[in-house]
């Protein structure tokens, strides 16, 4: 198992009382020098909530299962909590026992969230006739901590082998949700819009279901771009080191962002870099955003 540790700044900062998009890049100085603030979770908690998670899923207990889950949790960037509840309160019931097991697990640990990417492999076996099933495939879970204790906030699966028989042949999975052409082609327009300050155009590229940072709705997304792209003379917008991961239900994409910016009053240039992920879907037929989340930080 791997664990990866990320030591970013928060990804809000507030500068003169208004929220930006992007942090700026401070030179050497006390300010640099200041302490970063601490990571939401240690290993050793995230590793025991996992535990908890597992256990409580095996044992088909309902409401300790959903205890882990946020209010405000969406699963599949589709379902929120009482879909959530109706979809494994069904499976609980219909299923004698469940083993699942997660292998290969990922933790990226940052200030405001954690990031768990497994896979996972389920044995069910059905009450009615003993039916026996195996389910295998990918997950990605995103945790927040909430009145103290970590809370998942939204996962998302996609089966490799999906809900099968054991020992009956593995049917033919759904195509991919986007050809990597598209994926590309959508960032394009992304930047050149970003660029241009063109923000109905840039906002047309979120679904109204969109959240930024785990937090913002579209219309606070819609507040944060227009004052900055409002206050911005010019722009410059790049992505770099891109990797890009297709599913059948989603796109996500990860990369390092530079954004070089002349203020509109006193033509100031500032630089603002860090990490940024993407979570698409598919609306209408185009790509949306569904989720963007990213951490700003500062040079040495």
């Amino acid at each position: 198992m791997k664990t990866v540790i990320r030591t970013m700044f928060v990804v809000f900062l507030f500068l003169v009382g208004s929220q930006i998009p992007f942090q700026k890049v401070i030179p050497n100085s006390s300010a640099a020098a200041q302490s970063l603030p601490f990571l939401i979770a240690t290993e050793q908690e995230v590793r025991k909530f996992f535990a908890q998670y597992i256990e409580r899923y095996n044992g088909r207990e309902i409401e300790d299962f959903l205890s882990l889950f946020s209010l405000k949790a969406k699963q599949n960037q589709r379902d929120s909590l009482p879909e959530i509840r109706a979809i494994y309160t069904a499976l609980f019931n219909r299923s004698r026992s469940l083993q699942l097991s997660l292998e290969d697990m990922k933790i990226e640990i940052y200030q405001n969230a954690v990031e768990v990417k497994a896979l996972f492999t389920t044995n069910q076996v059905l009450k009615e006739g003993g039916e026996k099933k195996v389910w295998k495939g990918d997950a990605r879970w995103i945790l927040g901590r909430e009145e103290e204790k970590l809370q998942i906030l939204s996962v998302d699966y996609q089966y490799s082998i999906p809900p099968t028989p054991a020992g009956e042949q593995v049917p033919e999975l759904p195509p991919l949700l986007a050809e990597e052409e598209e994926v590309e082609q959508f960032f394009s327009n992304y930047v050149d819009r970003y660029n241009r300050k063109d923000i109905g155009g840039f906002l047309s590229f979120f679904s109204s279901k969109a959240v930024q940072n785990q937090r913002d709705g579209i219309e606070g997304i819609r507040s944060i771009y227009t004052k900055f792209f409002d206050g911005s003379k010019t722009l410059r917008y790049q992505v770099e080191g891109k990797k890009t991961e297709i599913y059948q239900n989603r796109v996500e994409v990860k990369a390092r962002f530079r954004v070089d910016q002349t203020l509109m009053k006193g033509k100031k240039e500032m630089v603002w870099t860090g990490n940024i992920r993407w979570v698409l879907g598919r609306e209408d037929g185009a790509l949306k955003i569904l989720s963007l989340d990213y951490q700003n930080e500062k040079s040495p």
